[in-house]
């Protein structure tokens, strides 16, 4: 049987109607499936809530947002 760092039990998904699990090893998703026969470090019943996405997307780039060339270029690449 297989052993994942965290177990998320329960999880309502947009994409599926039923119930998920989410398997979670190394940082990474490792398996998305309903009842995963599996032990985990960390098992969270979520439930029947939501698993969404952040709602912030962190990654940026201050250099291209809307300021090509001000106050300066970026010349560090």
């Amino acid at each position: 049987m297989p052993t994942f760092d965290l177990l998320l039990r329960n999880c309502k998904l947009s994409a599926n109607e039923a119930l998920q699990d989410i398997a979670i090893a190394d940082g990474k998703f490792a398996a998305i499936e309903p009842a995963i026969a599996a032990e985990a470090r960390e098992i969270i019943n979520v439930n029947g809530y939501w698993v969404l996405p952040p709602f912030v997307e962190s990654h940026i780039h201050l250099d291209s947002a809307f300021t090509a060339g001000e106050p300066r270029w970026n010349e560090s690449g």
